[in-house]
């Protein structure tokens, strides 16, 4: 049964105000980042032991940092892949299912952000389980995954999982749903005696599992960004060709073995390492692509329309994409990994992987959402494009430094066998990470101000 107009209207006007409730969540978990990762900096400068004696303890924000960060990508793929399914409900579903889709999305939201609330506080007075990205009591994975569930009802309700009539950004967060339920247990398989007992194989599972995790919001991250592209151009032409599916297809496969370039130093057996190896290197593929899509980034902004700054982030991502990837395939080539393994160059990977994609591609995103019915603001938007020149700056001035250091570092370690303790790092760095992070900060504030502010729109 297809819906009148007006039960049209309500379900895309629910929707909206759905996808706003996540990102008002993420843009208050993406400052929050932003700020502690200022913190984090200050442990780079001569004031690190007047940190440890205001209690605030490398071991309590590094948590916090990237608790809030996961949490941003998140809640703003959430607000992006419940928009659509709204959309896609007012084309042709029952209008019965608005209640159920809609009472469940806020569930989900609720036990996620009580759950972030609970974590912050047991982080606050000391109690973390020392697993990397997964410092948070083990019983908060309970309600985590119960929201998360949620949303893959939500997904399959909605989509009856008619795969063959959906778009390659439905498939994406359709795979996403399935990914994460699966690395997330895997994640906690440590939980289990026998697992502990086996320190490598531990490690191995561990870095397996959160391999997956970045697969499953870079899938939230790139469907968001792949329907955002066919809004922007108003043709979905290419969300359903061979290009989009077999890229799609790349990254999955990565998703799962691409985790192997973190475990290259463990004593496993050399038909894992090299299948992660070939898979790693089949990210050419997309590395291609992306370097062919900057040579038209000119054309792209010349087409920026009712949504500059939306655009302008685009092309910021693409550009950041195209540096992440040739960086990523230098580092997974086990001689060259030896030089970046346990390193800041380790970092800038990932925080340029973080701000430079993930992030910008979901500001975009949100100011989509944010300004999708009445289109940018004259002024507001070159407001933005400072903003997003400064984030940009700070991004590339924190990048180049932190693989400077680390390269640095690594090629120590390899003459000598000893990785550099923190104090014997340069003293300009610790300068050169608050100079990029107040940049960072400055551009990010900016651009996420007007997805905190609440408004209603009319049907």
């Amino acid at each position: 049964m297809r819906m009148d107009e007006n039960a049209q209207a309500q379900t895309l006007a629910c929707g909206r105000a759905v996808a706003r409730d996540f990102l008002r969540s993420a843009a208050f978990l993406l400052l929050a980042c932003v700020g502690f990762g200022l913190l984090v900096a200050l442990y780079y400068t001569p004031l690190a032991p007047r940190m440890n004696a205001l209690g605030l303890r490398l071991y309590l924000l590094r948590p916090l940092h990237t608790g809030a960060a996961l949490g941003w990508i998140y809640f703003a793929g959430m607000a992006m892949a419940h928009r659509w399914l709204f959309e896609h409900m007012a084309a042709g579903q029952a209008p019965t299912l608005l209640r159920q889709v809609a009472f469940r999305a806020r569930v989900q939201r609720w036990l996620w952000l009580g759950s972030a609330l609970v974590a912050a506080v047991a982080y606050a007075s000391g109690h973390t389980t020392g697993r990397e990205y997964l410092e948070y009591p083990p019983w908060l994975a309970l309600p985590i995954l119960a929201g998360w569930l949620l949303f893959a009802l939500n997904f399959a309700q909605v989509t009856r999982f008619r795969l063959g009539e959906l778009p390659v950004h439905a498939w994406m967060w359709g795979t996403s749903a399935v990914l994460f339920v699966i690395a997330f247990v895997e994640a906690h398989v440590w939980l289990l005696d026998w697992l502990l007992a086996r320190p490598v194989r531990d490690l191995a599972i561990q870095w397996k599992a959160m391999g997956s995790l970045v697969g499953s919001f870079n899938l939230l991250v790139y469907g968001s960004v792949a329907w955002l592209g066919t809004r922007l151009c108003g043709d979905d032409r290419y969300a359903r060709s061979p290009t989009a599916y077999a890229l799609f297809l790349i990254g999955i496969l990565n998703s799962f073995t691409n985790y192997g370039h973190h475990t290259y130093h463990l004593p496993q057996g050399e038909t894992m390492k090299w299948v992660s190896f070939a898979v790693s290197m089949s990210e050419i593929v997309i590395f291609a692509k992306v370097a062919w899509d900057c040579t038209g980034l000119g054309r792209r902004w010349a087409t920026r329309g009712r949504y500059p700054l939306v655009v302008a982030l685009l092309v910021a991502t693409t550009t950041w994409t195209c540096l992440q990837l040739a960086l990523a395939l230098l580092i997974s080539i086990p001689p060259l990994n030896v030089y970046v393994h346990g390193t800041l160059a380790i970092v800038a990977h990932s925080m340029g992987t973080l701000i430079g994609i993930d992030t910008m591609a979901m500001l975009a995103v949100g100011l989509w959402l944010t300004h999708e019915l009445s289109g940018e603001n004259q002024a507001a938007s070159a407001r933005g494009l400072v903003a997003v020149v400064a984030l940009n700056v700070g991004l590339l001035i924190l990048w180049c430094s932190l693989l400077w250091v680390g390269l640095g570092a690594g090629i120590r370690m390899t003459s000598t066998g000893v990785l550099p303790w923190i104090g014997a790092y340069p003293g300009w760095l610790g300068s050169m990470l608050l100079a990029a992070g107040a940049l960072i900060a400055a551009g990010i504030a900016s651009l996420a101000w007007p997805m905190l502010r609440r408004r209603r729109d009319s049907p």
